[in-house]
């Protein structure tokens, strides 16, 4: 296996675990602060009903219709819908854990939409980033025009990014939660992708 292949394992978690001990020992305030002020600078009701459709897309509902869709569709169900199943049914198991074992509550602000589940990792930034880099991960493997390839890949990259911001702007989440939620989504779907890749076919059917 490449280094830059460990590297994409293991750097984030350790990046991970760094923050889940900055945020104990409360290092994280001021950033965490300033984070949400910079987001929230030109909240709007326009702006807040945008944010709230985006941020909904990425809800559970939203994903297991991703997963179904994909799994039902024939051309996709090796090379896309069982690999993507596969991974946000560990990720949402290992987000379930985490989140009891910290234990964070939500932020004490204006919260826009209610959550009542605990902080930390932020469930929305980790599942979405399961799905969506698991998906920019087959494309690649699968898409040979590249100009398609490049541009989905692009928009999968991007898009979990989108959702992790939206739930600073709602108030349901601090930055690092939403930090957090992308490392392990990163590191755990690489981690997942290359094992599918090793012992299940991706390609074929």
């Amino acid at each position: 296996m490449k280094k830059r292949q460990i590297a994409l394992m293991v750097i984030p978690i350790i990046l991970f675990i760094a923050l889940a001990i900055f945020i104990e020992a409360e290092l994280t305030v001021g950033f965490e602060n300033w984070a949400y002020r910079e987001t929230v600078e030109h909240m709007s009701p326009f702006v807040t009903n945008i944010v709230k459709i985006i941020t909904h897309t990425g809800d559970s509902i939203c994903v297991i219709l991703i997963c179904i869709v994909l799994y039902l569709i024939p051309k996709t169900r090796f090379k896309y819908g069982i690999p993507v199943s596969i991974n946000v049914i560990i990720l949402e198991f290992i987000n379930y854990i985490l989140k009891i074992l910290f234990a964070r509550e939500r932020p004490d602000i204006l919260q826009l939409i209610t959550e009542t589940s605990p902080s930390f990792p932020s469930g929305h930034a980790m599942i979405n980033m399961a799905v969506y880099f698991m998906l920019a991960l087959c494309v690649n493997r699968n898409v040979k025009n590249k100009r398609i390839k490049y541009t989905l890949i692009t928009l999968f990259l991007i898009y979990p990014l989108v959702i992790g911001m939206t739930r600073v702007y709602l108030g349901v989440h601090y930055i690092t939660d939403v930090i957090g939620g992308w490392l392990l989504g990163v590191s755990l779907t690489y981690i997942i992708y290359k094992f599918i890749n090793k012992n299940v076919s991706m390609t074929t059917h």
